[in-house]
């Protein structure tokens, strides 16, 4: 009921925005549904091809360190929407990444992180290649209900965490460190004054040569009277914040074009794309 209840409401904004003229975002966001539903049809046929079968499918001993499981602070933890309904992926995306990372470095086994993970099914999709994935949530919405691949992977791939407070993930005891961390939709739902330590936190689990992607909306987001995206900044702006304040960083073009991400703002589309500093990406090592 829920997901019917989410598809009515894109369907009566999609023709809002087509009485209002705006027939190139609706467009859009056709072209990607469709784009991204090709992808999940492709995706399984191709798998075997180009799975990493050295790679690590699951994530056994991984933990999370934390005084914060949950985003208790947060409007998001009231509201749990996105976590409610989102399961995101982008398949092409995962296959671009990993072809990517792969070349970039060759004989590590590769480990991705995704920050607000939802369902986890992008975690999924990575761990599907041989990926060491994990996903962190601040809200414990699904894993409460076991919803979508918490039900499988909770605890071992897909943890709750407080991504805007210190955290460590971890292996067996020693620090994990990822080729690639992604948040897609997660940076404008923490507050300014809690992002520095959020940006930290992906600082301190890259890996040298690693990336970090995301995407941003600076649009309002009600629900139930609340507003969940407490820093809306376009994306200047945000190019900005960072490169200010994060010299660790260095912007990064990875050839994606739009509808090749995994989730976005149709009507501002907005990205972030950083490479972390110090590292030829040729030898790079998780510490795994």
């Amino acid at each position: 009921m829920c997901y019917l209840k989410y598809l009515i409401a894109n369907v009566r904004l999609a023709l809002r925005l087509l009485l209002r003229g705006e027939w190139r975002r609706v467009m859009l966001a056709v072209y990607a549904r469709l784009y991204v539903l090709f992808y999940r049809i492709v995706f399984p046929l191709v798998r075997p091809f180009v799975r990493d079968r050295e790679g690590v499918i699951d994530s056994p001993g991984v933990s999370v360190e934390t005084d914060h499981p949950v985003a208790i602070t947060s409007p998001d933890y009231a509201v749990p929407h996105g976590t409610r309904y989102n399961n995101s992926t982008n398949r092409k995306f995962v296959l671009l990444m990993h072809e990517h990372f792969q070349r970039m470095f060759p004989d590590s086994t590769l480990a991705f992180m995704d920050l607000g993970c939802s369902g986890g099914q992008l975690v999924a999709d990575f761990a599907s290649l041989g990926w060491l994935a994990v996903g962190l949530e601040g809200s414990d919405y699904s894993l409460k209900h076991r919803r979508a691949n918490w039900r499988d992977l909770a605890n071992r791939n897909l943890f709750t965490c407080d991504i805007s407070k210190p955290f460590r993930v971890k292996r067996e005891g020693r620090d994990l460190q990822f080729h690639l961390i992604t948040a897609w939709e997660v940076l404008e739902h923490i507050s300014m004054q809690d992002l520095e330590t959020a940006f930290r936190n992906i600082i301190e689990h890259l890996l040298p040569g690693g990336c970090f992607v995301a995407s941003t909306s600076s649009s309002t987001s009600i629900v139930n009277g609340i507003e969940l995206h407490q820093t809306r900044m376009p994306n200047a702006e945000w190019r900005s914040w960072i490169e200010q304040r994060f010299p660790e960083l260095e912007p990064v073009d990875l050839g994606l074009r739009i509808y090749q991400h995994v989730r976005f703002d149709f009507g501002e589309p907005s990205f972030l794309a950083y490479r972390k500093k110090g590292g030829t990406g040729v030898d790079g090592r998780a510490n795994i």
